[in-house]
């Protein structure tokens, strides 16, 4: 016999990368518990995949979508679990400088080491 997961149960993750006007990247990342992760929320059923990050990027972290673009959508295994993973990316003078506590903009290898830290399978290396 097998576990069927329900829908509710499912995460929907996401990243955003900043383009910095020195020609730099930064990532967004979440703190949670101390440890390092992407953004992600709870797949709600009223609404697309896509329309479940973007309200996280609205209103969670308070980022102008208006002015990101998808760049990339992957799905990669989590601990046996499906998780859909959107990257955006952004410019600079796009968005706001203050994240929420939870949230900053982080340089790629501490993103590299989010991603090389989880249990993650066929996800593009950025």
């Amino acid at each position: 016999m097998f576990e069927v997961k329900q829908l509710s149960d499912k995460k929907v993750a996401g990243t955003v990368i900043l383009h910095l006007e020195d020609g730099s990247k930064r990532f967004l990342i979440r703190t949670m518990n101390n440890q390092l992760a992407l953004a992600f929320t709870n797949f709600s059923e009223e609404q697309t995949v896509l329309a479940n990050i973007l309200q996280l990027l609205k209103e969670d972290v308070d980022l102008d979508i208006e002015n990101i673009r998808l760049v990339e959508l992957t799905n990669g295994q989590i601990y046996d679990n499906n998780v859909p993973l959107f990257v955006f990316e952004s410019q600079e003078h796009q968005q706001w400088e203050e994240l929420p506590n939870q949230y900053y903009w982080a340089e790629a290898q501490t993103f590299r080491e989010i991603i090389q830290g989880m249990d993650i399978e066929g996800m593009p290396f950025f």
